[in-house]
């Protein structure tokens, strides 16, 4: 056979259900409905394949799918059973390995949040996650973190997810409280309709050179927090995010920061609309706001905006419509070279 002539052949594994197509790094259709069918499909499969599920083939799934090498998953349509903690439904463990067209559902109504777990953990870099849809999450969507004993994870994309109804963050991009690192990752095109505890996408505990673009969340904590959860947690340095819409959140963003040396923090083209305190940033070198407009704020409480612990803050093209802080939309406190600029006067908030 020469050496690039097309290559059929079944493999008959103990499941049945495995057909492999094209040359030994091709396709490999999984029809079958046995979770433990599609462990051995993908543990058999050489690197660099395409394993296919039939999406109109749910599977519950009660041990996680172990992912040891650079392969593409495609088409997966999984379920947790009820009432079972502390399990996800995929787990990335090798470099390389490509997400796509996945539709997964977890149990945040039967398990406690001591029990609780993202639905895709991420424990190696370039990766890519597209295309999916999360539902009933008891932690995360994705949850993208050094494993334990490991190194810095480098470069990733996740895009195009949809989710639904999530105990803590639809995307989470953290480094772990033990120093380590996750750098060079684009996020983008998120959405979030109903967040329990958390929101759209977290950037924590140690992240570097974050893109985060086209975020909506709706009725959720917050659409966007870049913070640190104390601990060895490393800063969070060089992070960009734009185009953000948050309907009936509490915060657009905010940063639960403690004082570690985070710094270059890049917000522009953020939306909200009746969000409790919009803006919170807090122990951040080197932030910038563009293009922000605030709508319908009515807390009597918290301000449109404010910095606590910041330096070098610049803040422009700002527009806010508020109940409460006509003289005082910007709170400023113990910061120092801070800029404003094209900040419109605040509008009253017409109320029946």
């Amino acid at each position: 056979m020469k050496k690039y002539a097309l290559l059929i052949w079944a493999v008959v594994c103990s499941a049945g259900c495995a057909t492999y197509l094209g040359e030994p790094a091709g396709s490999v259709i999984y029809s079958g409905g046995e979770e433990g069918g599609l462990q051995q499909v993908i543990d058999s499969a050489l690197p660099g394949s395409t394993v296919i599920c039939d999406t109109n083939k749910q599977l519950e799934i009660t041990t996680p799918l172990i992912i040891k090498k650079a392969l593409t998953l495609q088409g997966l349509n999984a379920r947790l059973p009820r009432n079972l903690g502390c399990t996800s439904l995929v787990i990335v463990e090798a470099k390389g390995v490509t997400l796509s067209n996945i539709t997964l559902y977890g149990n945040y109504d039967t398990v406690d949040q001591k029990d609780r777990a993202p639905l895709i953990s991420i424990r190696e870099g370039n990766f890519r996650i597209e295309d999916c849809k999360f539902y009933n999450s008891s932690k995360d969507g994705i949850n993208v973190c050094p494993k334990s004993g490991g190194g810095d994870i480098v470069g990733g994309i996740i895009r195009n997810i949809k989710a639904f109804r999530i105990g803590r963050d639809a995307v989470s991009i953290s480094g772990g409280n033990r120093g380590l690192r996750v750098r060079d990752v684009t996020v983008e095109s998120i959405s979030l309709k109903k967040g329990y505890l958390r929101g759209a996408v977290e950037v924590s505990d140690g992240t570097h050179n974050i893109k985060v673009r086209g975020v909506y969340a709706e009725d959720c904590p917050y659409a966007i927090d870049v913070q640190d959860h104390r601990g060895k947690s490393a800063p969070n340095t060089n992070i960009y995010i734009e185009d953000v819409t948050a309907l009936n959140c509490r915060h657009i963003i905010r940063t639960a920061n403690s004082p570690r040396g985070h710094a270059t923090l890049v917000l522009r083209n953020f939306t909200g609309t009746d969000c409790e305190a919009p803006v919170q940033i807090s122990n951040t070198k080197d932030v910038t706001i563009e293009r922000f407009q605030i709508i319908k704020h009515q807390s009597k409480k918290k301000p449109p905006i404010s910095f606590k612990n910041c330096q070098h803050v610049t803040i422009s093209n700002v527009t806010v419509e508020t109940t409460h802080f006509m003289n005082q939309p910007v709170e400023i406190q113990n910061c120092t070279d801070v800029s404003i600029t094209e900040l419109a006067k605040p509008r009253v908030l017409v109320t029946d």
